[in-house]
């Protein structure tokens, strides 16, 4: 007998005995229930960035994904077949980086991130505290102000704290910062600060004093505007009244009311993994709440922070370590949540006040001196100039640990398992990071676990390759890096010398500058090796975590065309959807089960009312960032869009 029958032969056998088999399946098992998904532009994010055209998902999982032909092979008498339209198909994206109980706005004063002015704020001063604040003593939180934009002063009112004062005589007022960082009060609020003993001393020129009660907070505090920042803010205690302190009965019966709301944000706007940048017990619970609800269609990594801890400097390693892990073992059985990340802030902001008189300098740990800037505002056009030379402020900022302890906090918790995300805006605090890093690869080895740094406004060109040569992630928030001249000018004059007689936009947009190399470098450090994914930071800047507007505003130039400055530093269409999907996952140690569609993993997608490569292609990659989602899938079920 030839090879060829023998194949013949064996061949029909093959067929009859699948044959038998399938016969005597079909007549004891249910047909596999099955969802093809065909006519798509799929784009995959796999190893080889491929696309798809159709793909299959049972039980949760993707479990073909390819061509139409392919797919169609598989359906079942149980088969739901939905026709995609040709429409854009992504994995879900992922933010690495957001504070997810700021994302809907409670039922509080709120001024929704707006620019105002002075008159303004008055209005929504006396619009609230008949509603919030109706007895005098009552605390007034007044949440979203932004301290970087608006504020302008009017003929009525010079500062934020006159305009409160006046405003509020009979009420302690909070300001609180869509940064996270600042808040503004009036004299009431300021009276009531307590020293560590629990003794109300307020915070005034006495206890501010240098070998004054709140000595270490004078960096932090600015008494003609009412302004406080980070640590200096934990003086001033505000009840849960205010919510702000998110720790009782009161507190928690608000935020259980907006679960429905974060849910539905979440998903419309295609994101089905996260990284919440600073997670306390509170925060956890309505986690678990959202969970038990089944309003949690994401996968949350609750990174653990001790935010006062950081901001005192104080290490307690013993402490921390032995929270970090009580809490990541909690949840060691969830199948949505985990606790394997630690959030260390190693600095503050980098924006100052040019305008107040003496200045008010930015916080944020940096390599040189800070600048004081000599700034005036015509009150009737807004324009800004350059009145004198600034000179050396004497003041580098603040990175909140000694070397020697961030080197022993970092060590330890890699050694121990945990992912770190750290927050460094400043030259210096990065580096810092770095060599704490380097240290800890140095005595525990690479175990491979990826620790991310956040926010990296300002990166010494130096400490750009180090990132790159320790692989390590980095999350910005892309909607951040576009020149913006009235954000920039709280920040460069600060930075770069300023002279009497320069524009403004001279100085601060200097090619020859030190910014033009170290300000959010997003293309050099992915070209040096460091991993890109993507993190919103909301609430900051905007409660909604706007994917696709950071996703346009990272590579794209402005759309005035004198975007010169940061062009360089934008990326392309397709690092920019990586960093929103496999590195995102890959980021937080998911992604073996979720940020690519493959075969096998959890099937996590989105479908998109427009192509994105083709907007790039014509021209228009402004027009990315008024993308919308039409349906976003959660292992494998519908939870947002079409049914």
């Amino acid at each position: 007998m030839d090879s060829k029958q023998t194949r013949f032969r064996l061949s029909v056998a093959a067929l009859l005995v699948g044959g038998l088999l399938g016969c005597q399946q079909d007549s004891s098992e249910p047909p596999q229930e099955n969802t093809l998904y065909l006519n798509g532009k799929i784009h995959t994010q796999d190893g080889q960035r491929s696309q798809a055209e159709a793909m299959v998902v049972s039980d949760g999982k993707f479990t073909y994904v390819g061509s139409r032909e392919g797919a169609e092979a598989l359906k079942t008498s149980a088969t739901k077949v939905v026709d995609l339209n040709g429409k854009m198909v992504l994995p879900g994206l992922h933010d690495n980086h957001i504070h997810l109980l700021g994302t809907v706005a409670l039922d509080m004063c709120d001024l929704d991130g707006q620019s105002i002015d002075l008159d303004q704020l008055a209005a929504k001063v006396k619009e609230c505290l008949p509603r919030y604040a109706p007895k005098a003593g009552d605390w007034l939180v007044i949440n979203q102000w932004s301290p970087y934009d608006g504020n302008t002063p009017t003929p009525s009112y010079a500062t934020l704290l006159a305009t409160l004062d006046a405003m509020a005589p009979d009420n302690p007022v909070m300001l609180a910062g869509v940064d996270g960082h600042a808040g503004a009060y009036n004299s009431r609020a300021l009276a009531l600060a307590q020293d560590k003993d629990g003794n109300v001393v307020g915070l005034n020129t006495t206890t501010l004093a240098p070998g004054g009660v709140f000595a270490e907070f004078i960096p932090y505090v600015d008494l003609t505007s009412g302004v406080i920042r980070d640590a200096a803010r934990s003086a001033i205690p505000v009840p849960d009244s205010g919510v702000l302190s998110a720790s009782g009965d009161q507190a928690a019966a608000q935020y259980d009311k907006i679960l429905p709301a974060i849910s539905e944000l979440m998903a419309s706007r295609g994101i089905t993994g996260i990284q919440d940048a600073c997670s306390s017990d509170f925060i956890r619970q309505r986690l678990l709440n959202m969970e038990a609800q089944d309003l949690l269609h994401m996968r949350v990594t609750a990174a653990t922070c001790f935010s006062q801890d950081d901001y005192s400097g104080k290490l307690d390693l013993a402490g921390h370590l032995a929270k970090a892990k009580e809490v990541r073992e909690s949840f060691a059985e969830d199948p949505l949540i985990k606790a394997d990340a630690v959030k260390i802030f190693l600095d503050g902001v980098i924006e100052g006040d040019p305008f107040t008189d003496p200045v008010f300098l930015p916080n944020a740990g940096m390599l040189e001196n800070y600048h004081r800037p000599h700034l005036a505002m015509d009150p009737d056009s807004a324009e800004v100039t350059i009145t004198a030379d600034s000179e050396d402020a004497g003041s580098n900022g603040i990175v909140n640990y000694r070397d020697a302890d961030l080197k022993r906090y970092v060590g330890a918790l890699d050694e121990a398992g945990f992912s770190i995300h750290m927050h460094s805006i400043g030259d210096r605090s990065t580096r810092m990071a770095l060599d704490a890093l380097e240290a800890a690869r140095a005595s525990n080895g690479d175990h491979g676990i990826p620790h991310t740094l956040a926010h990296l406004q300002v990166v010494h060109p130096d400490d750009q390759k180090r990132l790159g040569d320790l692989g390590l992630y980095l999350t910005f928030t892309y909607a951040w890096t576009t020149p913006q001249l009235a954000y920039d000018m709280l920040v460069s004059p600060f930075i770069q010398p300023t002279k009497v007689g320069q524009s403004l936009s001279e100085a601060i947009y200097d090619p020859l500058g030190y910014l033009h190399e170290a300000l959010y470098p997003v293309e050099s450090t992915r070209k040096a090796g460091a991993v890109l994914v993507a993190g919103s930071d909301a609430p900051v800047d905007s409660r909604d975590p706007r994917p696709f507007e950071n996703m346009a505003a990272g590579i794209m130039k402005a759309a005035d065309g004198k975007d010169d400055y940061r062009a360089n530093q934008r990326i392309s269409l397709s690092e920019m959807l990586a960093a929103y999907t496999i590195n995102g996952a890959k980021a937080v140690r998911q992604g073996d089960i979720t940020g690519s569609i493959e075969v096998g993993k959890s099937a996590d997608f989105i479908v998109l009312d427009r192509d994105l490569f083709a907007l790039v292609n014509a021209g228009t990659p402004e027009q990315i960032a008024e993308t919308q989602v039409e349906r976003t899938v959660f292992q494998g079920e519908t939870v947002y869009g079409t049914q």
